[in-house]
C-alpha cells in the first residue's frame, strides 16, 4: 500500500483550516470459486481501494470517502469536504481522541496476515475445493439432491494517519471452505446441511470432513417431529452460540446507551447476569481472529473485563459517546470475546448433564429489542432425552428476555470453533421458553 496519499490528504485538511483530521486508507481483495454438484459454477473477483476522511473543526464533524486516489482528485475532494463541514451545526462532543489514549509503538505481529497469500498455487486451492466436493458426491445419488462447495480468500489492509500524531497499520487475510447439500426426505421434505472451515493462514485450512459434516448435518434433520411448547433446557451448539451473545454486546455499546436504546442502561458495576458469567476481551491474542492493537480511532486496545461474575464492568465507548456520557473512552467495540468456561465442556457432555432438552443447531430469522432485551428467534435443532439425541425439531421459536436468559446459564463449554470469528463455545441454559 502506497501511504503517501494519506499524508497528502492530511496536509490538505489542515491547510483548509480543520482543527483535526483522521485519514483511513484501505485496500481489499476477495476471490471465490464454487462447484455446484461437482461442476464449476462461479468465479468471483473483487478488488478495491478507498480513502476515508474524518474532519473536525470547532465542534463540527464530517466523514467522507472516495475511491479516486490521484493527488489532484484527493486535494479537491478534501477542499469540498472542508467546505461542507463548516456548514454543520457544532457539537462540542465531536473532537479528536486524547493523544494519551492512542496506540503508540511497533508491537509484535498478532498473526493476522498470511505472508504467502500471493504465492499460493491455484492448484492447491482447487484441491481443497474438490476434496470437499468429493465427500458429498460419494454419497448415494438416490438421496443427494444437490451440493455446493465454495473456497474463498480475502486480503485487507488499512493505514490510519491523524493530526494527533497517530499512525497505525493493520493487515488481515482470511480463507474459507464451505459445503452445503440438500437430501431427499419423506414426502416433500428436503433437509439441508452445511459446514464451513476458516483460517487466517492457508496451511491451517483443512478440507477433510467439510463435505462429510454437511452431509451428516442434513441426515440428522430427517423426519422432524413436533415438540410441545413449554420451558426446556437448551444447548446452543458452538456453531450458533454467538447469536444470543451479540445483542448483549450491542446493548453495551456507547451509542445504544447514549441514545437510551439499551436494556443495559445504568448497568455499570451492577450484578445483572448469573454469577457464573464472566466475559473478557482479549484483543492481543496471537492468531485469534479480531486481535488488534487499536480501533478505528487509534485508541489502544488492552485486555479487559466486560462482565465479571455477572457484574457489568465496562461499556464500549468511543471519544464521542464517552464525552456525551461524561466518561473516559474505552474502545469502540469488542475484539476477541472470551467466555470463562464452567460445567460440562462440550455439547455432548451438556446433554448428559441436562438429561432432557433441545440442542439448537440453527437460527431462522427473528429479532431482539435493544431497548428492552426481549427476543424471539426461529430455531431448528435436536430434541434429546436421557442425554441422547432423539429426533429433529423445526419451525419452533425461542423467546424471552436476554437478562432473564443469561441469568439461567448453567454451562459454558471449552469447545469453541477455531474457524469462527467469535470463538464462542457451546452454551447451556435452563428453563427457556420454546413455542
Amino acid at each position: 500500500m502506497k501511504t503517501n496519499i494519506a499524508t497528502i490528504a492530511l496536509e490538505a485538511a489542515l491547510s483548509c483550516g480543520m482543527d483535526g483530521a483522521r485519514i483511513t486508507q484501505s485496500e481489499g481483495l476477495q476471490r471465490a470459486w464454487s462447484l455446484l454438484s461437482g461442476k464449476p459454477d462461479r468465479l468471483q473477483y473483487a478488488a478495491g481501494a478507498s480513502l476515508s476522511i474524518q474532519l473536525y473543526q470547532d465542534g463540527r464533524y464530517g466523514s467522507f470517502s472516495t475511491n479516486r486516489l490521484e493527488r489532484e482528485d484527493v486535494e479537491a475532494f478534501v477542499r469540498r469536504a472542508a467546505e461542507s463541514v463548516r456548514l454543520l451545526t457544532p457539537d462540542p462532543a465531536y473532537k479528536m481522541p486524547d493523544p494519551a489514549l492512542l496506540y503508540r509503538g511497533d508491537c509484535p505481529d498478532l498473526g493476522q496476515s498470511d505472508p504467502n497469500f500471493d504465492a499460493i498455487p491455484e492448484v492447491a486451492k482447487k484441491q481443497l475445493l474438490y476434496t470437499a466436493a468429493q465427500e458429498l458426491l460419494s454419497r448415494p445419488k438416490s438421496t443427494l439432491i444437490a451440493s455446493e462447495v465454495e473456497f474463498g480468500e480475502s486480503q485487507e489492509s488499512c493505514y490510519i494517519l491523524d493530526s494527533c500524531g497517530f499512525e497505525g497499520r493493520s493487515a488481515q487475510t482470511y480463507y474459507t471452505l464451505s459445503a452445503e447439500c440438500s437430501i431427499r426426505g419423506k414426502d416433500d421434505e428436503k433437509p439441508q446441511g452445511w459446514w464451513y472451515e476458516a483460517a487466517q493462514f492457508f496451511d491451517q485450512l483443512r478440507p477433510e470432513g467439510c463435505g462429510n459434516q454437511a452431509w451428516e448435518r442434513a441426515v440428522r434433520m430427517l423426519d422432524p417431529r413436533p415438540l410441545p411448547g413449554g420451558n426446556y433446557s437448551v444447548i446452543l451448539e458452538n456453531t450458533v452460540s454467538s447469536r444470543l451473545l451479540s445483542p448483549v454486546l450491542a446493548a453495551l455499546s456507547g451509542a445504544s446507551i447514549y441514545q437510551q436504546n439499551s436494556f443495559l442502561m445504568d448497568s455499570l458495576d451492577k450484578q445483572l447476569f448469573s454469577q457464573h458469567l464472566t466475559l473478557l476481551d482479549e484483543p492481543l491474542t496471537y492468531g485469534a481472529m479480531g486481535s488488534r492493537y487499536f480501533d478505528s480511532e487509534g485508541l489502544a486496545t488492552k485486555p479487559r473485563q466486560i462482565i465479571d461474575q455477572g457484574v457489568v464492568r465496562t461499556w464500549f465507548l468511543n471519544t464521542y459517546t464517552a464525552t456525551k456520557l461524561g466518561m473516559q473512552p474505552t474502545i469502540e467495540g469488542i475484539s476477541v470475546p472470551v467466555l470463562q468456561p464452567f460445567g460440562p465442556e462440550t455439547a455432548a457432555e451438556m446433554m448428559q448433564e441436562l438429561d432432557r432438552g433441545v440442542l439448537i443447531t440453527s437460527f431462522n430469522g427473528g429479532n431482539s429489542n435493544g431497548a428492552t432485551g426481549d427476543f424471539s428467534f426461529g430455531i431448528e435443532g435436536i430434541y434429546f432425552e436421557n442425554g441422547q439425541p432423539q429426533y429433529p425439531i423445526r419451525e419452533m421459536n425461542i423467546s424471552g428476555n436476554l437478562l432473564s436468559l443469561w441469568s439461567r446459564i448453567c454451562a459454558v463449554g471449552k469447545d469453541s470453533r477455531q474457524a469462527a470469528r467469535w470463538r464462542i463455545p457451546s452454551l447451556a441454559f435452563e428453563g427457556v421458553s420454546l413455542q
